[in-house]
Parts: C-alpha cells; sequence; structure tokens
C-alpha cells in the first residue's frame, strides 16, 4: 500500500508540473501575440500552444532519465556466470551443501621468483617501499623510447638451453620461444626448492604420503607445444615422486581469476575424492618482457607508457604453492600453515577504465558470501592483499569494496597491490598474491583477503586465514 501511495504521488507530480509548465507557457505566448497585435493562424496555435509544450515536457523528462542512469552505479554481475555448474558459492545454481562451502586446503609453503625478489617476503617489503618496475635496458618501444618492464635480473637462460642439449639431441621448437624459455628457467628454480620441501615432508613421514603436481599454463601457449612442455616438466618433478604419469597434470589457464577457479576445483576435489594425507603443489610461470610480446600489448593499446599510464607493465615471474589437506597437516604436525578457504568468483559488467563511477559493488558482494560461508567476524581481517598493479581504478575498486564491510582497516597501509612492485603476470599473479597473503598471515596471525581483480573484468576472492588445529600435539616438522 506504501509503494502503490508513493507511485499515484509520483503520477500525480509529473501530471501538475506538465500543466504548469504548458500554462505558463501559453500565458508569455499569448502575451506576446497580445503586445504585437499578432492574429495567429490555425499551424501557429498548433505550434505554439500544443508542440512547444509538449516537446519541452518530453525533453525535460528524457534528459532527467539520462542524468538518472548516469548517476546510478553500475551494476555487477552475481559471481554465478563463471562457475557455471558445481561451485557451491554460485548463487541459484548451487548444488553442494553447507559443509561443502566451509571446505578449505592448508598452504604448507610458497615459493616465489619475480622482479621484486625470491620470495613471498620480498614481495611484501618492497611493495610497502614503494618500490616501482624502471625502464628495460634492451626492450624498445615503436617510437625508440626504454618500455617499462619487471624483469628478472641475471636469470640463466644460456644454463638452460645447455641443460635441454644434455637431455636430448635437440631442443624441441616450443622450447626455443623466448617467453616459454624464460618462463620455464625461472619455474625451475622455484619447483627444486619446492620438490625438495615435498620430498623432506614424504621422507619424514614415515608411511605413504602421496604428491600431486599441477602445472598452470598460460592460456595463449600453443596446446601443440603440451608434450614437449609435459616431458621437461616431470624430468624437473623427479619420477621417483609419482605413482604414476597421472600425478602430474598440465592445464591451462586464461586468467588470473581463472588459475584461483582452478585452486579452487582442487579445494572441492581434495575435499570430496582424494585420498587423506596427499599434498598438492601447484605452480606456474609466464615472462612477457619479450619484444614480440610487448609488441602486442601496445598493438592493442594495453602498454604503460608516458602517454598512456593507465596500459600494463610487463613482468614476469614463477611461483610454487604447497598444499594439503587438514589430516596429512595434523598427521605431519606441520608448522608455518596456512588456511585458505574456497573461492568466490565474479565478473563486471563493464570495465574499470569505460568511464563513470568506479564501483566496487561486485567486490563487496564476493566479500559478503566469503564472511558468511567463513563464519569469520569482519572485525577480524586485517589485511588486504589484491594482485593488482599501479593502475588507480583497480585500487580504488577493491577499497570501496571493502572498506563498506570492514570500515577499520586503513587504506594505506593495509591494503598491498603486489602487482605494483612485479607488474602484470598474467596468470599466475594471483597465486603470487596468495603466496603474500600467506606471508602476511603468519605475521599478524589474523585473516587476510586475498582478492585478485587485476583482470578487465573477472574478479576472484578468499580468505587466508591461521591454521588452527584440531588437537593440541606439538609440530612436529618445521
Amino acid at each position: 500500500m506504501k509503494g502503490a501511495g508513493r507511485g499515484m504521488r509520483a503520477m500525480a507530480y509529473r501530471v501538475l508540473s506538465g500543466l504548469g509548465l504548458t500554462l505558463l507557457i501559453w500565458i508569455l505566448v499569448l502575451a506576446w501575440w497580445q503586445s504585437n497585435d499578432h492574429q495567429p493562424s490555425s499551424a501557429d496555435l498548433l505550434l505554439y500552444l500544443v508542440a512547444v509544450p509538449g516537446a519541452l515536457i518530453a525533453g525535460y523528462w528524457l534528459l532527467r532519465g539520462v542524468i538518472e542512469q548516469l548517476k546510478a552505479p553500475p551494476l555487477a554481475l552475481s559471481p554465478a556466470p563463471l562457475v557455471p555448474d558445481d561451485d557451491p558459492l554460485s548463487g541459484a545454481r548451487a548444488i553442494s551443501t553447507a559443509t561443502e562451502r566451509g571446505f578449505s586446503l592448508f598452504l604448507v609453503d610458497a615459493w616465489v621468483h619475480v622482479a621484486a625478489g625470491n620470495s613471498a617476503d620480498d614481495i611484501v617489503a618492497a611493495v610497502e617501499a614503494g618500490s616501482r618496475p624502471g625502464p628495460s635496458e634492451e626492450i624498445m618501444d615503436d617510437a625508440g623510447f626504454p618500455v617499462f618492464a619487471a624483469e628478472v635480473k641475471d636469470i640463466d637462460v644460456d644454463g638452460m638451453n645447455e641443460q635441454l642439449l644434455r637431455d636430448g639431441k635437440d631442443i624441441h621448437p616450443a622450447l626455443a620461444i623466448p617467453a616459454i624459455l624464460r618462463s620455464i628457467v625461472l619455474l625451475d628454480g622455484v619447483m627444486a626448492a619446492a620438490m625438495d620441501r615435498a620430498k623432506e615432508i614424504m621422507e619424514s613421514a614415515g608411511e605413504k604420503i602421496s604428491l600431486q603436481v599441477f602445472w598452470l599454463l598460460p592460456g595463449d601457449w600453443d596446446p601443440a607445444h603440451r608434450d614437449a612442455l609435459r616431458g621437461w616438466f616431470e624430468k624437473t618433478c623427479g619420477a621417483g615422486h609419482f605413482a604414476s604419469t597421472h600425478d602430474v597434470h598440465l592445464i591451462s589457464v586464461a586468467s588470473e581469476a581463472d588459475a584461483m577457479k582452478q585452486l579452487d576445483e582442487l579445494i572441492l576435489r581434495a575435499n570430496r575424492s582424494l585420498p587423506d594425507k596427499t599434498l598438492m603443489l601447484i605452480a606456474g610461470a609466464v615472462s612477457a618482457v619479450d619484444e614480440q610480446v610487448v609488441a602486442r600489448w601496445s598493438s592493442r593499446q594495453g602498454l604503460f607508457s608516458a602517454g598512456h599510464q593507465q596500459g600494463q607493465i610487463p613482468g614476469e615471474g614463477a611461483v610454487a604453492l604447497l598444499l594439503a589437506e587438514r589430516n596429512a597437516v595434523e598427521f605431519l604436525r606441520l608448522e608455518d600453515v596456512a588456511e585458505v578457504s574456497r573461492v568466490m568468483l565474479g565478473a563486471r559488467d563493464k570495465r574499470l577504465d569505460a568511464g563513470g563511477r568506479i564501483s566496487g559493488r561486485l567486490v563487496e558482494q564476493l566479500l559478503a558470501g566469503l564472511l558468511d560461508s567463513s563464519g569469520l567476524e569482519g572485525e577480524s581481517i586485517k589485511a588486504v592483499v589484491l594482485d593488482t598493479d599501479h593502475r588507480v581504478g583497480h585500487v580504488a575498486e577493491a577499497m570501496e569494496g571493502v572498506l563498506g564491510s570492514l570500515p577499520h582497516l586503513d587504506p594505506v597501509s593495509d591494503f598491498l597491490a603486489t602487482g605494483s612492485a612485479c607488474g602484470a603476470l598474467d596468470p599466475i599473479g594471483s597465486l603470487v598474491a596468495l603466496a603474500c597473503a600467506r606471508t602476511k598471515v603468519l605475521a599478524g596471525q589474523s585473516p587476510v583477503i586475498c582478492l585478485s581483480n587485476q583482470h578487465a573484468l573477472e574478479r576472484a576472492m578468499l580468505i587466508v586465514s591461521p591454521f588452527v588445529a584440531s588437537d593440541k600435539t606439538e609440530p612436529r616438522i618445521s
């Protein structure tokens, strides 16, 4: 009844305002005709007493409608479209139980090698110190100016070439592509450390512990190269760690949010069907500091320059994350473990650089869903780690979406944008941010939000929390 009353009052206002405007026009027109002794024709009467008032009224309401539309915040899509089938957090399509909404995995360790440093601690320190990528000494743009790039210095590309020649008579053409070659050099280093750690844990267990490894490949790598990449990767991992070739998985991912989606699917799989005491290693690498890649970015107006501040700075790096389910963590009594929640996914309806007001509505929706499913109080969250870079709009989106629900966070010191120091690391930037979120959790022993909003439209969010054991036994493995 109240809604109907408001509707009637609005309609009455429109009718009365229209009549008032019409009456005012008639008075002015008739007064002008009378002062000039003008005898109006039928056409004059129709034009000035009917058409003019009608046009002014219609124009007024049309302009008002346009203004209201521009003032309205852009609508955000619900998280459902990115997760069409089996994501318990996907709104109307939810098919899982409340238990599955609370599924999680535990991040045991993380290894990172990017321009900002060789560890998550280095990246956090670089971002907090305001470190930014500088101009490249080798890569130039079309105008002959150095391209800003987050390039890892002194990686041993020649040494990798020699190793590949020792392993086979000829180097596969895929492994000679500069972007792929630099990527596997970076990945080789983090995988060596990660596999050593996994081997240490498995040997100390005293019983069978299984290991599954997932290599997330950039989506723009040619699928025809997969066999060559798999051959190299299996040698890097070491065949002795696996019961079968099915324990090594190569998965193409299209974006940072897609990498988070793969993590979410692993959380589901680990909790639903994987055997107890399973270790999982997710790894990825990318290199965009190559003249061909830079040329592609420049051609689509996506490259950062003095004249295009909203472009991205190409980066390169590698990351490996060692995860385990709760039974394995508690059986092995591991230290420095952080809990990783399910992932909320969504997509904006328009890019942040499309003009208009920057809305954080989608980020706010993702956060609300996570807080609801995790049962955490908002006040317990002490920081936000995001994978975005220097672009103001992306940082502003995160702040608007988070601070409305978590006003206790400081917009300067509590928001850590890893891409500002590492450059664009599509599609592994979100995993680098997750490694840094673990560092923040271990340092503060409080939950941290990990947000991926580097992509133009896709968004992903999870919560990283301190590990709370279900028993009181002392940790055995550090």
